[in-house]
């Protein structure tokens, strides 16, 4: 009996594994957790989802197995949305977001064929927060129009905030303020300053950070503009602004060093065949 059951075990395995590979893994959605938000403390929030720098990938000494045969598996079916959606999904659990977004990306146009409006969903929100994330702001942007906003309430928020960010950084003043408006909108202050923290910098590059603020100091009523949590955020704000002049003015440093250096090599290089020259000629005198 021991034997029978082994081999029922045996020969049921592979259409396990088949129906895994069937299956369409979904991502988490960005901002997922927004009904959490009001819960942690504003500098939290401001660690956990401002972005100062691209997005990096975590160190890998080589690729996963799972993901050496999703690959190798898109290879066989080059234009299957699933295998690209899997594969993708595979290297962003692996930290490699890098990767994940240029496969996410071979399937982008062809979204629409992703018949379940959730999963197309999903999928393209992706998509948008990489290459954002990545600084890709125009592609974000392109994306992002692409996607159709979700009737869920669940969804709709973070696809409020990730279109406030990807607008502003696009340096669209008013379509990020109208969806930053409609994001805080029926919120508590508690909840609409700790949004107003994660879209800060983008608002700010926009010119349209004020405003929002003004909308904030509006939630909390008489003596807003000392709250602590405004405060917090808007230091953060003037805080990054000086670390960026202060980075252009190093990198503005050290061009100019390196632009001296090669001018007086140039000099230099000059200068001593400008010697071979004239030691030719004297011996040819000579």
């Amino acid at each position: 009996m021991a034997l029978v059951a082994s081999e029922t075990e045996v020969q049921s395995a592979p259409l396990t594994k088949k129906k895994e590979d069937d299956e369409w893994k979904e991502f988490y959605i960005y901002m997922g957790g927004f009904e959490k938000l009001g819960e942690e403390a504003i500098v939290d929030v401001m660690k956990m989802y401002t972005r100062s720098s691209k997005i990096k990938n975590v160190p890998m000494p080589s690729m996963s197995n799972a993901a050496c045969a999703l690959k190798d598996a898109l290879a066989k079916d080059p234009y299957s949305l699933l295998k690209m959606n899997n594969l993708g999904y595979q290297y962003w659990k692996d930290g490699q977001s890098e990767q994940c977004l240029n496969v996410l990306m071979r399937g982008w146009k062809r979204a629409n064929e992703i018949p379940d409006e959730g999963k197309r969903f999903n999928f393209l929100m992706k998509v948008c927060e990489l290459s954002f994330g990545f600084w890709k702001f125009k592609q974000a942007l392109a994306v992002f129009r692409d996607i159709i906003e979700p009737v869920d309430e669940k969804f709709l928020k973070p696809y409020l905030i990730l279109g406030t960010q990807v607008w502003a950084a696009n340096g669209d003043l008013q379509q990020s303020l109208k969806f930053f408006q409609r994001s805080i909108e029926n919120e508590s202050f508690k909840v609409a300053v700790r949004v107003l923290a994660i879209v800060a910098l983008e608002l700010k590059k926009a010119g349209a950070f004020e405003a929002a603020k003004s909308s904030i100091e509006n939630l909390a009523g008489d003596g807003a503009s000392d709250h602590p949590d405004i405060l917090m955020v808007a230091e953060f704000c003037e805080s990054h602004e000086d670390r960026k002049k202060e980075n252009n003015s190093i990198e503005l440093k050290q061009r100019a060093v390196l632009y001296g250096g090669v001018g007086m090599g140039v000099m230099i290089i000059l200068m001593f065949l400008y010697w071979l020259e004239s030691s030719s000629l004297a011996k040819m005198k000579v």
